[in-house]
């Protein structure tokens, strides 16, 4: 066994700006700290020539320890990709909210996309969850839940 605890997740953006916008200001997210990677390490780590990134971790409030790590290629320039839910390799990340209905609202009529409104599946062992996919200015996708008994 080698896995101690979650750690991060990171989460690939075309523009930082328009990132911490969505993921801050929009969702509620906190930034945590900022810092610039260059050279032959991060090079090597990211097994490409000449890296250049910028990573913004963040963090939900009741959540401290695990962290979402924005990261922005500068050099190279990565390209976008067409993944969608339910594709090979395609992954996503969830965030628990109070009121589903209304964080589904709001955000939307924010402009933010969604794959559907919210369902509710009764799951016999913890109750009833409600959720929503939707996706980031990237085409990330993210999900929304809500816990109740």
């Amino acid at each position: 066994m080698f896995a101690v605890k979650f750690d991060h997740v990171a989460v690939t953006v075309s523009d930082m700006a328009r990132s911490l916008a969505f993921y801050c200001d929009l969702l509620g997210l906190v930034r945590a700290s900022d810092h610039d990677l260059t050279g032959e390490t991060i090079s090597k780590m990211a097994g490409k020539e000449r890296v250049e990134m910028k990573v913004v971790r963040l963090l939900c409030p009741q959540t401290p320890g695990i962290h979402i790590d924005l990261q922005e290629y500068l050099e190279p320039p990565g390209k976008q990709s067409d993944s969608k839910l339910g594709d090979i390799a395609n992954s996503h990340f969830c965030i628990e909210v109070n009121d589903i209905g209304k964080a589904y609202n709001a955000l939307q009529a924010k402009g933010v996309e969604f794959v559907s409104a919210p369902v509710e599946f009764d799951l016999e062992h913890e109750g009833k969850i409600g959720c929503v996919f939707f996706l980031d200015p990237d085409g990330y996708v993210l999900e929304l839940t809500e816990y109740s008994t």
